[in-house]
């Protein structure tokens, strides 16, 4: 028995006193009068069985191990029952075998982590040695061995004498015990052990379970160990209620590795911020972008012959929005009063989470902690080490695959968080004939939905990708991935443009991502960025790459058919309708949602008018303190919008937040406006010279906002000769932006005789 999702009491299996069973019956504890209900799970399930263990992981899914069959004979498998949105329950198979067969054991889970401890096995005989303690790792797939549990000794009756050999070990020999977890410690409870009831307390810590379900980013795991009769408190959060928060970044575990809180008041480690050696590379924006952005927006503008205010003249103060029937701006930018009631609702978490890893040695894997407050004046900055060589198993209870239905074909070759490497001279998974019916699938539904999208919380929000599918791969097995094993079932992904061009697997990703929409339509969205358009992607890279990858024939059929489709991606997306994203920002022109809802689709940049242009191209100002229209350095006229813009959208569609992306920024997300928009950037180090950490956005049901990080991984130490694909990557990535250079990261400063200047274009 075991309560799912804190809200559904199961129970399964068990005996009718002539044979086992395995039924499953559900009592829904939210709704009056209670009554059990029998439940038909779908998918294949375990085998009539009893004594096993059940146990559910905090976003709902449970875990049911081991037992007795039919025949009197232990099990070793594990079975996931999961809950879909449409009411349907569904078994899979966990993969592996537990490391013993076991009945009348206790499972308690961690985190994401199933501890499994003692057992019997029949015949009077209990599970022993190190096979006494197993832990199933459902965020990687594997069973562990117990190495990354820490036993400590103990006096007496069962001492290390008494035992005969390690204390741990005949500890955790028994059955018929109690488990329980509370935070990152397990409790065993006394239990059975060769007909010798049992009266001891075991308190265990595990370090190594990553916190991929935690719903506080604030919460520290702590070491790990089997201490006897010892507890500790478990740390208590402190986010205050009403409070626009962002948060102390927090790095998952990485290879087992205990984590270590360094936060400002308990500064553990600190390093100094690799300087960006490509900063003046940065500083240079391409002349040709410049080009096609000015014929792109001459198209647009013709045919529109409303008069616009000029973007070289500020807003006067008449048309300033003091933001005072919505907002307090508060003392500083960001700040916000804790209870002020104008800003119950979103709120940006004081914490955010951060991804970190030394290079070797004890520190890897650190839990870094920093107030949201440091990102704008910090200097440090967490390097990152190697990633792990070897091919973690498949996140647990993925679907089994058919490679007869392309997206599913596409999910078995790609999503692969942990275990997905570059192709070998670049080939490509899928031909012409199986992106084509991939396009045809995504486009049906693209087709259905509105140009703005209504979505509710929660909801993980991606920034810019651009072909860096390494990235995306990392901030899925860092912060969970959209598959059945993932969290795809119990919260929302979505993706705001900009998904192909200047990375070196723009057709991954992109065919990665309409997988996934076509298998989760209603849980995955995609919304369009300015690189989802052919005169754009035609110049910087996802063109040739199509070319190189797929041939000069087929290559450029792809392309255009890609681009087809991109048409047809929906322009915004409004959630809880308190949260506005979009790619670019409202530039001169988009006053209300409307205005965006009215665009019909499919559209194209030339017949998308100025509102488009404005939706995918305009830039906030450089800070809080430059208001109104000023010209941005993209091109000839394109805008940068003002703090008062914002406010001024904001109340007119009585909304509090803007989310975009279309800028590279150092920390992977940045403030304005008094933190009434947010800049949301997921690739790092882009371009391959900026150097830059990567961020998603974590908005909860209670729409507080947790920012999440993962910074650039050094580059790999190995020659051309050692490794021919990888050389091939980096040059091809090198060449194309020598000649497109990026567009500079945000805050950097600009030289009025630079190239990427306005006055040098």
């Amino acid at each position: 028995m075991a309560l799912v999702g804190q809200r559904f009491l199961l129970a399964i299996g068990g005996n009718d006193g002539k044979r086992p069973l395995i039924d499953v019956w559900a009592l829904d504890t939210a709704a009056k009068p209670y009554e059990w209900r029998k439940v038909e799970p779908e998918g294949d399930g375990p085998p009539p069985c009893m004594y096993a263990t059940a146990s559910a992981r905090s976003d709902g899914l449970l875990l049911l191990c081991g037992g007795r069959d039919a025949s009197s004979a232990p099990l070793a498998s594990a079975y996931g029952l999961a809950k879909h949105r449409d009411g349907r329950w569904e078994w899979a198979i966990a993969p592996g075998v537990s490391p013993s067969p076991r009945y009348q054991h206790a499972a308690v889970f961690v985190n994401a982590r199933l501890h499994v401890s003692g057992g019997a096995l029949g015949g009077g005989r209990m599970v022993e040695d190190a096979s006494s303690v197993a832990v199933l790792d459902t965020a990687a797939g594997v069973w562990c061995d117990r190495k990354s549990v820490i036993t400590s000794p103990r006096t007496g009756r069962y001492s290390v004498d008494a035992a005969g050999g390690e204390a741990s070990l005949e500890l955790t020999r028994r059955c018929r015990h109690a488990a329980a977890a509370m935070g990152d410690l397990v409790f065993i409870y006394g239990g059975l052990r060769e007909g010798v009831l049992l009266d001891d307390l075991l308190v265990a810590e595990d370090s190594a379970a990553p916190e991929t379900f935690s719903s506080y980013p604030g919460t520290i795991p702590g070491r790990s160990g089997y201490m006897d009769g010892q507890a500790r408190s478990p740390p208590s959060g402190d986010i205050s209620d009403g409070a626009v928060v962002m948060g102390i970044p927090v790095v998952p575990f990485v290879n087992g590795h205990a984590s270590i809180d360094i936060s400002t008041e308990n500064a553990f480690f600190q390093r100094q911020r690799s300087l960006a050696r490509g900063e003046e590379t940065l500083v240079e924006a391409s002349a040709a972008e410049a080009e096609a952005i000015s014929k792109t927006l001459a198209k647009a503008r013709e045919g529109n012959a409303d008069a616009e205010p000029s973007p070289d003249q500020d807003r006067g103060a008449d048309s300033v929005h003091s933001g005072d029937e919505m907002f307090n701006p508060g003392k500083s930018p960001g700040a916000v009063i804790p209870n002020d009631p104008l800003l119950t609702g979103v709120r940006l978490h004081h914490r955010a989470v951060v991804v970190a890893a030394e290079t070797g040695g004890a520190l890897g894997g650190l839990v870094r902690q920093l107030s949201i407050d440091q990102f704008e004046n910090e200097g440090r900055r967490v390097s990152y080490g190697t990633p792990e060589s070897a091919v973690a198993a498949r996140k647990l209870l993925d679907r089994q695959m058919s490679i007869n239905s392309i997206p599913k074909k596409v999910l078995a070759y790609l999503l692969k968080p942990r275990g997905w490497k570059p192709p070998v001279r670049r080939q490509f998974i899928l031909d012409c004939s199986e992106i084509a019916e991939l396009c045809e699938s995504a486009e049906r539904i693209f087709a259905r939905e509105p140009s703005v999208l209504q979505i509710k919380a929660p909801v993980k929000i991606f920034g810019d990708l651009h072909g860096q599918f390494g990235d995306l791969m990392r901030l899925f097995d860092e912060y969970g991935a959209p598959s059945t094993a993932g969290d795809i079932s119990y919260i929302d992904y979505l993706f705001l443009g900009d998904y192909v061009d200047r990375g070196q697997h723009s057709l991954e990703t992109i065919a990665l991502l309409l997988a996934l929409k076509v298998e989760h339509p209603y849980n995955v969205h995609l919304i369009r960025g300015n690189h989802e358009a052919a005169d754009i992607n035609a110049l910087f890279g996802f063109r040739i790459e199509c070319i190189e990858r797929l041939g000069e024939k087929e290559g450029i059929w792809v392309w255009q058919r890609i681009n087809q489709l991109f048409n047809w991606l929906p322009l915004a997306a409004l959630i809880e309708k308190k949260i506005i994203c979009m790619h670019g920002g409202i530039g001169r022109s988009i006053n209300h949602v409307e205005q965006i809802e009215n665009l019909q689709r499919p559209i194209t940049m030339e017949t998308g008018s100025v509102v488009l242009m404005d939706l995918l191209w305009s830039d906030p100002t450089e800070n809080d303190s430059v208001e109104g229209l000023r010209p941005n350095a993209r091109g000839p006229g394109l805008v940068t919008f003002g703090p008062d813009r914002v406010m001024e959208f904001c109340k007119n569609n009585d909304l509090q937040l803007i989310i975009r992306a279309h800028e590279c920024v150092m920390d992977g997300f940045e403030r304005f406006a008094q933190g009434h928009l947010i800049t949301l950037f997921s690739a790092t180090n882009y371009c391959g010279t900026a150097n830059n950490a990567g961020a998603i956005l974590v908005l909860g049901r209670d729409l507080v906002v947790v920012p999440k990080l993962i910074h650039p991984l050094p580059p790999a130490i190995a020659s051309a000769e050692a490794s021919p694909e990888g050389h091939m990557e980096d040059t091809w990535m090198q060449e194309l932006n020598v000649q497109r250079p990026p567009t500079p990261t945000r805050g950097r400063p600009q030289a009025s005789n630079d190239r990427g200047s306005l006055a040098w274009i």
